[in-house]
């Protein structure tokens, strides 16, 4: 073993008190304590529960109940040209009766009563997947807007019907996600709007760039040019849909991504009122994204507006998840509109790799329990690679019961034929959970146009974006930016260096809190401390993994790729950590301007560049296929974004360009 080696283990062995503080007590679970100190027994914060027995029962709460709407939003394909593919599945077509028999089956079985149906429609366009045009609707009161023959028509209405039906026969309700405001290419040229209009309160920008990654949606500017014409249209489309769909409950209704002007306004104006001449009373899941909490009051709370409105919340842990616990907004949108609240879950942060723990759904549901006026939550499943997830989010939302792995090892030890190799592969599952959540917990973005999940750019760190010094909202200042622990390390290093105050080993030889986020009352978390936990996480699941592989018996072939994907994920935390640290090193240089921090950023700098090639050249190699036959596609950074060999090419520039990038010069 080499010198550096030895000496991360020793600053690991004496910083072994503070990873199991600074880690969060959601995710304490039994493996991980048990690997950073052997043989302890920690209370648990809630109710001194030892950890190992009940960590995560919820007996300190006394509100328990069911939660009523448990939603799964569920992707389909464009139905003109029965393309496969989606932006979430692939290898399914629209009208694939057998395929939805089986997927509708399965959520229903899990225990979800509410399918989001998101697709392309007259209310729902996205690139790649097309939509915005004629498709789901008739246009009987703007027969202009009609693009396709009757017969095709017709037959994708009797489609989208026998879908509604077939999930009513499940036993669950039917929501269609929409945007606004959309309108068909054949409505925009009858009426002049098919051409680049001057940006105005009454035209967005998406109107002329399109709607979706820059450069690649030249084809979606059937949106946003909002007048008299364009809300009638919407008033009218909203009205039709629960005419033509009986089986259709409701909808789940962004107020206006694609929208110039006052969203909440546009409720009242267009949407409202096409819903209540429908001549039913569907249910208006009214999602606040970009809507100001003072205009949602105005126009969208109102029951003389509308009477069956229920507040959206987009998103738990915006569009991400970093933790069990939901972000404070939530909190503070379901208090203040007093609506029944749906929020939605939207783990955008790991689209490919595993997120699969069934102890994280259950401590969120836990959480969601605790939110006023909860009614009930939408997941978006990212990864295929979640199905424990995603039956145990169902699940501990349907039942009152506590946390048990027992029936989440019933499920592993029936795949693969060992109750042993069943509770490793369990572990592995619930502590590579963590990972990535952990890891965008500290390098912050609330939205999932910034990706992190195979590659970490230095622009999170170097203030390029608002929130650069920001960390999960969850946890309040406990976890310290980046930014502001490398100004403070700067300033005095012999204070604040790998240090928050809890060793009583350091000078001045007695504990004391020096971060300051709750005053004394608090050891805050630091990036060295927090990386180094992510780490060891990422060993431990490919560890927990390993042990399985020794003892399966059935699906051995199965076995070996959550393996690997484990690997991944250990290579992928040893790169985190070493990312952080770099970018760490080098805004300590750019405060300091002292030499010898210049050559610590650059050697670190280095080794992340090392990191890197080896964890993205075994994702290549080993995960790149099982990837390509799960997904469709290659490993990339989003859905269209680099693959594996540019993400290294951006990497190695990176490093070139590590005195521009951080402003040394």
């Amino acid at each position: 073993m080499n010198e550096d080696s030895n000496k991360d283990k020793t600053t690991l062995s004496i910083n072994r008190r503070d990873l199991l503080r600074m880690l969060p007590a959601a995710a304490l679970i039994p493996p991980v304590v048990e690997m950073l100190n052997p043989g302890a027994v920690r209370a648990s914060q809630e109710e001194g529960l030892p950890y190992g027995q009940d960590t995560t029962s919820g007996k300190a709460f006394a509100s328990k109940k069911t939660i009523d709407f448990r939603g799964i939003i569920t992707p389909y394909t464009i139905p003109i040209n029965e393309a496969k593919g989606d932006h979430f599945f692939s290898n399914h077509l629209f009208s694939d009766k057998e395929y939805w028999s089986e997927r509708l089956s399965l959520i229903a079985a899990d225990g979800y009563n509410a399918v989001v149906w998101m697709g392309p429609s007259e209310l729902f366009a996205f690139w790649p997947d097309g939509g915005g045009g004629q498709l789901l609707l008739r246009h009987k009161e703007f027969p202009e807007a009609r693009e396709l023959s009757v017969e095709k028509s017709e037959q994708i209405i009797a489609q989208m019907k026998w879908l509604f039906r077939r999930a009513k026969d499940l036993g669950m309700m039917n929501f269609l996600h929409t945007h606004v405001i959309w309108f068909t290419k054949a409505f925009a040229h009858a009426h002049g709007l098919d051409h680049p209009m001057p940006i105005s309160p009454t035209v967005i920008y998406f109107h002329n760039d399109g709607y979706g990654p820059p450069g690649k949606a030249k084809d979606f500017t059937n949106c946003g040019v909002r007048n008299e014409l364009t809300r009638s249209y919407t008033e009218a489309v909203f009205a039709e849909f629960p005419q033509v769909y009986e089986d259709l409950d409701g909808f789940f209704g962004d107020l206006g991504e694609a929208l110039p002007g006052d969203k909440g306004r546009f409720f009242k104006e267009a949407i409202a009122p096409g819903l209540r001449r429908c001549g039913r009373k569907p249910t208006f899941i009214a999602m606040h994204w970009q809507t100001p909490m003072e205009s949602y009051l105005e126009n969208v709370v109102p029951k003389e507006f509308y009477d069956s409105t229920w507040l959206g919340y987009h998103s738990y842990n915006s569009e991400q998840i970093t933790d069990a616990k939901p972000y404070p907004g939530v909190f503070d949108w379901a208090e203040k509109t007093g609506l029944p609240a749906v929020v939605d879950v939207y783990p955008a942060n790991i689209t490919l790799f595993p997120f699969n723990s069934p102890r994280f759904a259950y401590e969120m549901t836990r959480e969601m329990r605790k939110v006023d006026n909860f009614q009930g939550f939408i997941y978006f499943e990212f990864s295929k690679l979640s199905a424990l997830f995603r039956e145990a989010l169902a699940y501990y939302a349907k039942n009152e019961e506590d946390y048990s792995d027992e029936r989440w090892l019933n499920i592993l030890t029936k795949q693969f034929d060992d109750k042993d190799a069943a509770q490793h592969m369990l572990r592995a599952y619930d502590i590579s959970a963590r990972i990535i959540p952990e890891a965008c917990a500290l390098i912050y973005s609330g939205s999932d146009n910034l990706r992190r999940e195979f590659r970490v750019p230095y622009d999170f760190f170097n203030g390029q974006y608002e929130f650069s010094s920001m960390t999960s909202p969850a946890r309040g200042q406990s976890l310290v930016p980046v930014r502001r622990y490398a100004e403070f390390v700067a300033k005095n290093p012999k204070r604040y260096k790998d240090n928050n105050g809890g060793d009583p080993t350091r000078y001045p030889f007695s504990t004391s809190v020096i971060w300051g986020s709750e005053g004394g009352s608090v050891f805050d978390v630091i990036p060295p401390i927090h990386m180094k936990k992510i780490r060891v996480m990422g060993e431990e699941s490919r560890r927990e993994a390993e042990e399985a592989l020794k003892t399966v018996k059935k699906d051995k072939d199965g076995a070996a790729e959550i393996y690997q994907f484990m690997k991944g994920y250990q290579l992928l935390s040893s790169y985190y950590e070493q990312k952080v640290a770099a970018a760490t090193a080098a805004l300590v240089y750019g405060h300091s301007h002292r030499l010898e921090d210049k050559q610590d950023a650059e050697r670190l700098a280095d080794a992340a560049v090392a990191s890197y090639v080896e964890a993205a050249s075994f994702m290549h190699e080993q995960l790149d296929p099982i990837v390509t036959r799960i997904y469709g596609r290659p490993i990339t950074e989003a859905y269209s974004g680099p693959v594996i060999s540019e993400l290294i090419a951006s990497e190695k520039k990176e490093r070139e360009e590590l005195p521009r990038i951080f402003g040394w010069t």
